[in-house]
């Protein structure tokens, strides 16, 4: 009885470092660096789980960052409708979106991913590329076939779908298809994504590659600013983390290291 009493204060304790980490952080995705109908990859593999993208050339060396979300449309439709920017209530009085409600023009069947590896190499299977001693700039002027055939690639969690204008947490149907483009998300949509109940609980349970606590700690820092600094967001992110993470204060604890500025 007293190991969990004190395991629950450590957890409380630990909620409230969350707030305070995320409150002076400063952040490298308060702007999202290309517009939601801007293209940003192409999809080259594909499965149930994550896809891989590679970027356009004029994005050589510049993948979306680590923790960002993004999403594939279904075939056919475009982006070009949605705009940016997290849209704040001026009437706290005024009927409320539904919960997890997606902005208008959004298709149903669109795919959310988060970024969680990105690397640059040669566009041939098993050649390295080799060092020259010179820095970009010269090495463009001597040699700029050489970036012709290099080519920046970055992998994608699936964690929900667009369905009925709402986010659904789960693993969509279908993986998206070869060369279909991706896209960033929005604000509002990273919002409505962020918020999920589930989406952390997927997380913490990510297999493969990629560093479960690591990803959430970039996409926290990802949706609190492109939120406009919400302070309250950041309450419930802490709240669910602590329950979550109940019985591994621990591993609670490690995380939150990984949000202090």
């Amino acid at each position: 009885m007293e190991g969990h009493t004190e395991g629950s204060r450590r957890i409380g304790e630990d909620e409230n470092a969350l707030s305070r980490a995320f409150a002076v952080a400063r952040s490298p995705y308060a702007e999202a660096d290309a517009a939601p109908d801007q293209v940003i990859g192409e999809v080259v593999e594909a499965g149930t789980a994550r896809f891989l993208a590679q970027c356009p050339r004029e994005r050589l060396h510049s993948p979306p960052a680590f923790g960002t979300f993004v999403c594939v449309p279904p075939e056919g439709q475009s982006r070009s409708r949605l705009s940016d920017g997290f849209q704040e209530a001026d009437d706290p009085f005024a009927e409320s979106a539904p919960l997890h409600a997606l902005p208008s023009g959004v298709p149903d069947g669109t795919l959310y991913a988060l970024v969680f590896r990105a690397t640059t190499g040669s566009l041939e299977p098993g050649r390295r590329p080799a060092a020259y001693g010179l820095d970009e700039t010269s090495l463009r002027a001597e040699q700029p076939q050489i970036f012709d055939l290099l080519a920046t690639e970055f992998a994608a969690l699936h964690v929900g779908y667009a369905d009925a204008g709402r986010f659904r947490p789960h693993t969509p149907p279908r993986p998206p298809r070869l060369h279909a483009f991706v896209y960033p998300c929005s604000s509002e949509e990273v919002s409505a994504i962020a918020e999920a109940p589930d989406v952390l609980r997927t997380l913490l349970q990510a297999p493969g590659e990629a560093s479960p606590d690591a990803l959430i700690a970039a996409c926290l820092r990802h949706a609190y600013a492109r939120r406009k600094a919400d302070f309250a967001f950041l309450v419930r992110a802490g709240k669910q983390l602590a329950n979550l993470l109940r019985d591994d204060p621990e591993r609670l604890t490690a995380l939150l290291r990984q949000l202090e500025p």
